[in-house]
């Protein structure tokens, strides 16, 4: 029982604490992609085929294997869920086994769960099912499991999201300062050669490399040219020092009271570094990037409590001074989306008209699955058609698609109102919308931030 207990209380802190969301039909604009991407794959269409996206198989296996069993969007609630429980177990397990502290263990699971409510944690996003990979490679090292099940950990993590490649090579020295042997870092490669080359496999098999090869290399490599903004840059420095500048202290603190002694204080601050230039390797600073730094963010915190002299008013202070912000930010982050859900709302009510067709321009991509509609476009993500940046990224031209989409005619379009009028956006794709709008659509349901069009009849 005593081995089982951080289990069934990880799993009881995740489940609560994301009931509230359970149902909820959108948090984040990538998981409704994932979702749709994994609906049609198990209608039959291999991913990228009928869905764009420049992420590795992974996560739509993963969201597959639950819709499979669980229907609607708690489908995708309830992996976040466990995948979040299973990482808070992980970290207990690699930072008990790092400080010999049970009680460091604990702290560390615990500021996981709670901090994996912010920065966009509640919602059903790549980088906490990547991270929960990661974590289980490091603690097979620690636990000396098989190399090669260690280097399967860390090719899966890769195949969740490519980004995991940076903390690989700090999970591979410390596999081999643990076991001093080269053959077990080949076992450890050949292991992580193994989810891709299954992925590879299939997409040959499927007469569908070059397609694979697209979205997944040639893609990414466009979207790493994006210019950096140097806004974006310091928005995203500021929210995580909102949100949790305690964790980053600690680990900083770490780092400078453990430099040249133990591996519990060398490791983890290590890792931290390699998880944070994965964070921001996309360079685009979005908050969700950094939920790959929290488990190593957790690690450190619990290896800095067990370095601490066993004085519980200091302790106490640790613990208090490093939690309050997650704790605060999870609230808000729980506030915000126990909101009205008005696009589960516009998704009912637009099924009970049965629709023909529907494009959701600039809304919430989710809709199609609401609204039970085919897709109109391999470009469901609307950022990709009426941003600038992105059709570059997905080698498309959103004016011609767009067009194309428009001329199909279909019954229902939605559109966030107002449109948005940054610098970012495509104001002539709008231009191209709102000329059809005018001449062959009429309002015919307005939500908070969203307005349906209807087709007229000729």
């Amino acid at each position: 029982m005593n081995r089982a207990l951080p289990a069934l209380v990880f799993l009881a802190l995740s489940a609560l604490t994301r009931l509230p969301v359970l149902h909820r039909a959108v948090l984040d604009w990538d998981e409704s992609l994932y979702f749709l991407m994994a609906q049609q794959w198990r209608l039959g269409h291999l991913p990228y085929t009928t869905v764009w996206d420049n992420k590795p198989l992974g996560i739509y296996v993963i969201f597959a294997a639950f819709q499979a069993v669980i229907p609607g969007i708690a489908a995708i609630r309830v992996a976040t869920a466990l995948f979040v429980a299973l990482l808070a177990c992980t970290v207990f397990g690699i930072t008990q086994r790092l400080t010999a502290s049970r009680q460091a263990a604990w702290l560390a699971g615990l500021a996981l769960g709670l901090a994996s409510l912010s920065n966009d944690g509640l919602s059903a996003n790549t980088e906490l099912f990547m991270a929960s990979f990661t974590a289980l490679a490091v603690l097979g090292v620690l636990a000396n499991a098989p190399a090669w099940a260690v280097g399967l950990a860390l090719g899966c993590a890769v195949m969740v999201k490519d980004v995991a490649v940076t903390e690989a090579p700090c999970v591979f020295l410390l596999l081999l300062y643990r076991r001093r042997d080269w053959q077990t870092g080949l076992a450890c490669l050949l292991g992580a050669a193994i989810p891709l080359a299954a992925a590879l496999a299939l997409y040959a098999a499927n007469g569908q490399l070059p397609l694979w090869w697209e979205c997944n290399v040639l893609a990414n490599l466009r979207r790493a040219s994006v210019p950096l903004s140097p806004g974006t840059v310091f928005w995203g420095l500021q929210t995580q020092a909102v949100r949790w500048g305690g964790l980053y202290a600690a680990a900083a603190l770490l780092a400078l009271l453990g430099r040249g002694r133990s591996l519990a204080a060398i490791f983890p601050p290590l890792w931290l570094l390699c998880a944070i230039v994965g964070a921001i390797s996309a360079r685009s600073f979005y908050d969700h990037y950094f939920l790959q730094a929290l488990p190593p963010l957790c690690v450190c915190l619990g290896a800095l409590y067990a370095r601490l002299p066993p004085r519980p008013a200091l302790r106490a202070t640790l613990v208090a001074t490093t939690l309050a912000q997650p704790l605060r930010a999870a609230q808000l982050a729980l506030d915000y989306a126990v909101s009205p859900d008005v696009i589960a709302a516009a998704g009912a009510d637009l099924a009970a008209q049965h629709p023909a067709s529907l494009y959701v321009f600039d809304a919430q991509p989710i809709l199609y699955a609401l609204a039970g509609t085919p897709l109109p476009t391999r470009y469901v993500l609307p950022s990709v058609l009426t941003r600038t940046t992105l059709p570059r990224v997905a080698g498309v031209n959103a004016s011609a698609e767009v067009a194309r989409i428009l001329a199909t005619q279909p019954q229902f379009i939605a559109r966030r109102t107002p449109a948005p009028n940054d610098a970012l956006s495509s104001q002539a794709v709008y231009a191209q919308l709102d000329a059809v709008l005018a001449q062959n659509y009429a309002p015919w349901h307005s939500y908070q931030g969203m307005t349906i069009y209807k087709r007229l009849i000729p």
